[in-house]
């Protein structure tokens, strides 16, 4: 459990901190079902599986509770920028008795280690008894598709706010259900670092936290949680299945930046131009976007047709909104029908397709 926060705090916000980090626990209920740990092996690597839905999962290592020794916890995400693949966010977190051992073992910012280099040191954390007694780390892998649903949803959820989402989520649970007493934490910044850093100590207040840019390359805990975070998104992208069984896609995905010839090379290659892009590529993308513009076949919408014709004037709606602002309709005028006709007027959809009424009875 979260320790209880001390002195001068009311009610209230204690009641709003732990709602917090309740609602982000919450969302990943049913997610769990699906067991994002049935794609792992005894190693923690992804096997080939559907990533459909986002997961969190936790190497096997527990903490002593609020009474045992602090941990230093680091986080850091891999795959923000790619068009396709999973965005990943991981932590690492060791004894604060074996933080500088920890710190010895060659952890670095994963983009400066070959992918032998960060696979060794993944299975080392995994496999070595010296090492993950104590310490331990968790994933919060996000599917292309929930980031493209979540970023073209109405109510924008941005990848800014998935991030500090996946942060807060993480924490909560390595010290909930991991039972670690986590006493210091530095985090790989998503924004200005001064805001984001009042953000999670308002959240946590008995944790001491570090946020701050480029924290991969200066704190070797978070070092270690990017190498957890690339290991793991690679392992996906080399082992992705794709869900639509009638398309043979190839692998050549480049570095999955939108500025990657190799990327935008692919992705062309892979666009059905009434189904659009596989599964694996986030489609709220700028770059799909265009390309879904250029190679797909278009599509109109009937809603769409009678509100064009709505905005070139002349409809009953739009001559009623304007006695509206100008404050000569009535409140029986608002609701007053488009046409003087008792009845109800057809909807262009069905009166242009001219469909015939079926006899059900039986």
């Amino acid at each position: 459990m979260l320790q209880s926060v001390s002195g001068k705090r009311t009610k209230r916000e204690d009641s709003a901190q732990h709602n917090a980090v309740d609602a982000a626990s919450k969302r990943t209920k049913t997610e769990e079902a699906t067991s994002g740990a049935s794609m792992f092996d005894s190693l923690g690597l992804p096997i080939p599986g559907l990533l459909t839905q986002s997961y969190t999962h936790f190497s096997a290592h527990q903490g002593d509770g609020a009474q045992g020794e602090g941990y230093v916890l680091g986080v850091d995400e891999a795959g923000r920028g790619p068009v396709l693949g999973p965005m990943v966010y991981a932590a690492c977190y060791c004894k604060e008795s074996y933080y500088d051992e920890l710190s010895t073992l060659g952890f670095a910012d994963s983009k400066q280690l070959t992918e032998a280099q960060r696979l060794r040191l993944f299975v080392r954390l995994q496999e070595e008894p010296h090492i993950n007694d104590h310490a331990g780390w968790a994933v919060r892998s996000i599917s292309p598709y929930d980031i493209s649903v979540s970023m073209l949803r109405r109510a924008k959820y941005n990848l800014n706010a998935m991030a500090h989402d996946a942060t807060i989520l993480l924490l909560t649970q390595v010290i909930r259900q991991r039972n670690v007493h986590v006493a210091r934490v530095f985090v790989d910044t998503v924004g200005p670092p001064a805001t984001y850093q009042r953000k999670l100590e308002q959240l946590f207040p008995d944790i001491k936290f570090t946020v701050a840019k480029k924290a991969d390359s200066l704190f070797p805990i978070v070092s270690a949680a990017s190498v957890c975070a690339k290991v793991i998104r690679d392992a996906h992208l080399t082992h992705w299945c794709f869900k639509e069984p009638a398309v043979l896609v190839d692998r050549a995905f480049g570095s999955g930046y939108p500025g990657d010839p190799n990327t935008v090379k692919w992705l062309r290659a892979s666009v059905d131009p009434v189904f659009g892009f596989p599964d694996i590529i986030r489609f709220s993308w700028s770059t799909c976007v265009k390309l879904l513009d250029d190679l797909a076949v278009p599509v109109v919408w009937p809603d769409d047709d009678e509100e064009g014709e709505e905005k070139k004037g002349g409809s009953a709606s739009t001559a009623k909104k304007a006695a509206h602002r100008s404050g000569t309709s009535t409140i029986r005028a608002l609701f007053a029908t488009a046409s003087s006709d008792a009845s109800r007027q057809r909807s262009k959809f069905f009166s242009r397709r001219r469909p015939v009424l079926l006899n059900t009875t039986l």
